[in-house]
């Protein structure tokens, strides 16, 4: 299979900075390729990295991902393709994986009488995704990032970017009926705390990031909250479990789902969506880039640099391994 492009995600990063412990030598998990196989027309594939009946097995994560240019088909379960149509730029469909996540997210949160009010922590590409999500949904959104710059970048590059109500250090928003958690793991426990005190009681936190129970332990009384994620996984949704009700520290009573993986119809309905919107979902992507410069960009990553060394926000990371074919 000929790779076209691969995205760069937050838990390549931790893979990359040693803060996991996966072992796969070859990153790469969201992308977009062209499959070629004998007696058959070419036909351009994303990737579904989560086994549906293992979720410990992980493309890019626990075996070898798609950051190459050939990707030997023998190496692939079959689980991990699916067939989408030809989009225009073809490097879009590598947002496929992600925006897949972010459907399941909503799934799982549910009919909202409009306007709810929605918190979003984290304002990298999953982040970006779940508020413009809760924006097309009629919904009123709060997006909770530190930095200046990344805030400053969103209210002036994006189309949606002046309808969010952009919030930073000491400005946190109030009475939520929903906060979605997209940090980084090191940033989780602190984001945890700030977004179940803006929770009204009864109020539903959507753990999109994974939550340890250390990072927990300031909220919850309840060990092991975080679990819920694994009650709802490759699109599956847990009648009885996938939403919990539990109590902080405080006594506010607020319910906690979340969810790993995706599957196909999930993704299926991410590339109608991008096909749909091909400019608001493609302003994401700051960087289109060949191997060799991703390399320092990833470094960078490491290093906890958000921007470039030309001083350009570092949001969404493509990179291109082979020609977009302008299908």
């Amino acid at each position: 299979m000929q790779m076209i492009a691969a995205g760069l995600c937050g838990t390549d990063i931790q893979i990359a900075a040693g803060v996991r412990p996966d072992r796969a030598s070859v990153l790469g998990h969201e992308g977009v390729g062209l499959l070629r196989e004998d007696g058959r027309p070419a036909r351009l594939v994303v990737f579904n990295p989560v086994d549906p009946e293992d979720p410990e097995v992980i493309l890019g994560h626990s075996f070898d991902g798609i950051f190459r240019s050939l990707l030997p088909l023998a190496e692939l379960p079959p689980w991990t393709l699916l067939e989408v149509p030809a989009l225009d730029p073809t490097w879009l469909l590598a947002l496929c994986e992600p925006l897949a996540c972010v459907l399941y997210s909503w799934e799982l949160i549910g009919p909202l009488p409009a306007p709810a009010r929605i918190g979003v922590w984290g304002a990298g590409p999953i982040g970006l995704m779940q508020a413009l999500a809760g924006l097309q949904a009629g919904h009123r959104v709060s997006l909770v990032h530190r930095s200046q710059s990344r805030r400053r970048w969103l209210e002036e590059e994006l189309s949606f970017g002046r309808d969010l109500l952009c919030r930073g250090e000491g400005r946190q928003p109030t009475q939520l009926d929903v906060a979605i958690l997209c940090v980084p793991r090191p940033a989780m426990a602190s984001a945890v705390q700030e977004a179940t005190a803006a929770l009204v009681p009864e109020g539903l936190l959507v753990l999109v990031t994974a939550l340890e129970q250390d990072a927990a332990a300031a909220t919850f009384a309840e060990a092991g909250i975080g679990r819920v994620r694994a009650r709802n996984q490759c699109g599956r949704i847990d009648p009885e479990q996938g939403t919990i009700r539990s109590l902080t520290r405080t006594g506010k009573p607020v319910h906690v789902t979340g969810h790993r993986g995706a599957s196909l119809d999930q993704l299926t309905a991410a590339a109608e969506r991008l096909g749909r919107d091909p400019a608001t979902y493609g302003a994401l992507v700051t960087h289109r880039v060949a191997p060799g410069e991703a390399v320092e960009l990833i470094n960078a990553r490491c290093a906890g640099h958000s921007r470039d060394r030309r001083g350009r926000e570092l949001v969404k990371v493509l990179v291109e391994l082979g020609p977009d074919l302008g299908l």
